[in-house]
Parts: structure tokens; C-alpha cells; sequence
């Protein structure tokens, strides 16, 4: 039997209406989909998600996404690094 494995598209910041000034502070120089995309994880583009929102200062999404990441050192370490830089 020979089975198609149909890759799976990671939910991004660009399917987020993402302004090029949110794409500098996150990110910095705005990229190409194609370049975003190369060697992305879906952890990661939860994290860029989970920044994003917290930009727009929607902390009950921005939560949400956090929450989907994962790995748990990850996680936790966003969220640290979230709370030093908030203070």
C-alpha cells in the first residue's frame, strides 16, 4: 500500500493580517512567505502568534497561542522572557 502524505500547513502570522511594522518588531526586516516559511516549526509559529497578539495588547489570544506550543521549555521560557520584558 502506498500512502501520499499530504504536508501539513502551519497556522502563521501571515494568516493573521500581519502589518510590516509588526513583522519589523517581531521579526525584524520584513521576509517573503516562501523565506518565513523555510525553516519554520509550528512551535515557532506559535510563539511569532503568541507575540503578535500580545502587540496588539490581546492577551486572551495571545495566551491561547502560547498555550498551543508544545514543547514545554519553550513555553515556559516565552512566557519568562514575556514577564521580565513587561516589567
Amino acid at each position: 500500500m502506498n500512502a501520499v502524505v499530504k504536508p501539513t500547513k502551519l497556522e502563521t502570522i501571515f494568516d493573521h493580517n500581519i502589518t510590516d511594522v509588526e513583522f519589523e518588531e517581531i521579526l525584524g526586516e520584513p521576509e517573503t512567505l516562501d523565506e518565513y516559511l523555510y525553516s519554520l516549526s509550528q512551535d515557532s509559529a506559535y510563539a511569532h502568534l503568541y507575540f503578535l497578539y500580545e502587540l496588539r495588547e490581546d492577551m486572551e489570544t495571545a495566551k491561547l497561542y502560547l498555550n498551543k506550543i508544545k514543547d514545554d521549555r519553550y513555553r515556559k521560557g516565552l512566557s519568562i522572557a514575556s514577564c521580565i520584558l513587561s516589567n
